[in-house]
Order: C-alpha cells, then structure tokens, then sequence
C-alpha cells in the first residue's frame, strides 16, 4: 500500500449516504462472480464506490481487510471503471486472499460484468 497524496482515497469517491445505496440497489443491474456481487449503474459524474460487508462474512479484523484491499484496488485501478457507481460485495471466497489475487479476480469479473451489460444494450438497440 501507497502513503502520501497519492495514496489517498478521497471522500468523493466513495458512495456514503443511504440514499445512494439504495438508488443503485434499485435501479442498477446485479451482476455475481465467484468472489464478487456487483451492482452496477451508470453515472455521468466521477466514479465511486461502496462496499458492504455483511457481519456473517467474519469478524470486524476479516471484514476492515477485505475493504482496505478493495479500496486499494479501486484506487490504483480508477480509470478502469470510468462512468459507473458500484456497491461491490466480496464473497466468502474472498476470505484470506492475498491484494494480487483480488485485484485480478476484482478486475476480470468487473469487465465481464460491464461486458454483460453492454451486450445487454446492444441486444436492446437492435430490436
């Protein structure tokens, strides 16, 4: 992990209000991996993201790692999911994973859930 300016994750970029939460649960698209569950919808603005880790998922220790390790992904990776608000909610598979192998499996079922939904669009398009 980064120190300094440049390791920042700034307020702005994080979903915080409820009110947030539940636009994107009721009008984004649900989109489930082996170690993610994405809700995903578009923005115009700067991207953000939140994440939810439920209290069955482990203990506080368990819970505070994965979401260091899911900022810092998003933080080194933010061009990557340019036009989008996102809650994202690791799985029990995440547990005990290292930062390499939830950047991988973060970015790859991020992009084919982002692939999903523009298929789903040209799909709609066409008709």
């Amino acid at each position: 992990m980064y120190s300094g300016d440049q390791g920042r994750f700034p307020a702005a970029l994080r979903l915080k209000k409820d009110s947030d939460f539940v636009r994107i649960y009721r009008y984004g698209r649900v989109h489930r991996g082996t170690y993610f569950s994405f809700h995903i919808l578009p923005y115009e603005g700067e991207t953000r993201m939140g994440i939810v880790v439920p209290r069955r998922w482990g203990k506080a220790v368990q819970r505070n790692r994965v979401k260091r390790l899911l900022r810092e992904v998003f933080r080194c990776n933010r061009s990557a999911f340019l036009g989008t608000e996102f809650i994202v909610r690791p799985r029990a598979t995440c547990n005990g994973c290292r930062l390499k192998e939830i950047e991988q499996a973060f970015l790859t079922e991020f992009y084919a859930a982002m692939n999903r939904e523009a298929t789903k669009w040209k799909k709609r398009l066409s008709s």
